[in-house]
């Protein structure tokens, strides 16, 4: 479709052991969203889209607020 951008992952967030990650996309509609993938035998899964935001920002607080390892510990 002319004018139709394709998606692109601006940022990826990856586990200390490498097995988990946290992909922060601009759709091909504009709107951003987080996605979380695994890793195994077969590769990286598919993830899927976990909210529709505004930006790239709010798409990654949205992700640092809800994904368990990556909320920061309080000490």
């Amino acid at each position: 479709m002319f004018g139709m951008m394709a998606e692109i992952v601006l940022q990826t967030l990856t586990n200390e052991t490498g097995d988990e990650r946290v992909l922060i996309v601009r759709r091909a509609d504009g709107v951003f969203t987080y996605r979380r993938e695994w890793h195994g035998e077969g590769g990286w899964s598919d993830g899927l889209d976990s909210g529709l935001y505004d930006s790239a920002d709010t798409a990654e607080a949205e992700a640092r607020s809800r994904v368990v390892w990556l909320v920061p510990a309080f000490h």
